[in-house]
């Protein structure tokens, strides 16, 4: 069966989960947690989204994120390709370090915005790893209570829920999260039993949500979008995925090009061709080439993986 679209909407409350591969561990030290930090406030810097609160665990991630303009999946993306890189750099490893598909869950944030970032902050306590939100140094919690500044969090909105002056809000909101100390696991912040996974809300707000979804054209990306996805990836120059050399960076980013361009796009490999300056039977044995090298090469497999996210922004309400 084939996977659900991700969905996208300005303005919109995800529940992401980011796993390790297999559930193997994430982080290692505290050094790949503060890098970890980093990469999240730089794509705050640069795709404009804001970061409610967030966990960070052993194997997985939890975060509360609302988007901008940019869908969530460039921003997961962006967030999942730098951290691997840098773990594998500094662990001495290779391949993947995330499960191959985040989680997200939109959410009724007028309904369930604050239930959410407790729910998130209590997940230590659920794990039995401590008692107290408080004592849990790898969460958003201290930062809300003033212990910790974190200058890529947004705590102000939610501390405005509780009180307009930041000491009372505070106290009412640690008040809130201890409240729900006892509860155990919520489905429905999972996206199960729900009646879309994608989406936690009452039966109006997923009938107003899919009827977006539904609204707006499916269109693939083409072929410039492509390049430019190709790019990203292999961090690499136009000037060189042009190039008449055969240098292996540059001829392993044309077969991802033309292996995007037979799977993914709207586009032919002969308009590739003439965007590379190649002949195009030339571009249909990479493509081939990709496809069958990507089952036994991980660090390809890695880049196909990054690419289909990536172009993934151009389907139907994708987040």
């Amino acid at each position: 069966m084939a996977r659900k679209l991700r969905l996208h909407s300005p303005g919109a409350v995800y529940h992401v989960i980011l796993r390790g591969n297999a559930r193997h561990d994430i982080f290692a030290d505290d050094n790949d947690r503060y890098r970890f930090y980093s990469i999240l406030e730089e794509s705050v810097e640069r795709f404009n989204h804001r970061i409610h609160g967030f966990c960070l665990m052993t194997t997985h991630v939890h975060l509360e994120i609302q988007v901008a303009e940019t869908p969530l999946s460039k921003i997961m993306q962006n967030v999942s390709m730098r951290y691997t890189q840098w773990f594998n750099w500094r662990h001495n490893r290779s391949g993947h370090i995330f499960q191959g598909r985040y989680k997200a869950i939109m959410v009724d944030a007028d309904e369930y915005l604050l239930e959410l970032l407790a729910y998130i902050h209590l997940n230590p306590i659920r794990a039995h790893i401590t008692d107290r939100p408080e004592k849990y140094r790898w969460s958003s919690h201290r930062a809300y209570l003033g212990k910790e500044s974190l200058p890529w969090l947004d705590t102000s909105f939610i501390l405005s829920q509780f009180s307009s002056k930041q000491r009372n809000a505070r106290r009412i909101f640690a008040e809130f999260v201890g409240d729900g100390q006892l509860q155990g696991r919520r489905k429905e912040f999972h996206g199960e039993k729900n009646l879309d996974c994608r989406i936690f809300g009452d039966d109006r707000f997923v009938e107003l949500v899919l009827a977006e979804a539904e609204s707006l054209p499916l269109q693939k990306p083409d072929i410039e979008a492509v390049i430019d996805a190709v790019k990203r990836v292999c961090g690499i120059s136009e000037e060189r995925l042009v190039a008449l050399d055969r240098e292996r960076g540059a001829s392993e980013a044309r077969g991802l090009a033309a292996w995007a361009t037979v799977f993914l796009s709207s586009g032919k490999l002969t308009d590739l061709a003439k965007v590379l300056r190649r002949d195009p039977s030339t571009l249909t044995r990479a493509a081939r080439g990709t496809e069958m090298r990507r089952q036994k090469h991980p660090l390809l497999a890695e880049k196909v993986q990054l690419l289909q996210h990536e172009l993934g922004r151009n389907a139907v309400m994708q987040a």
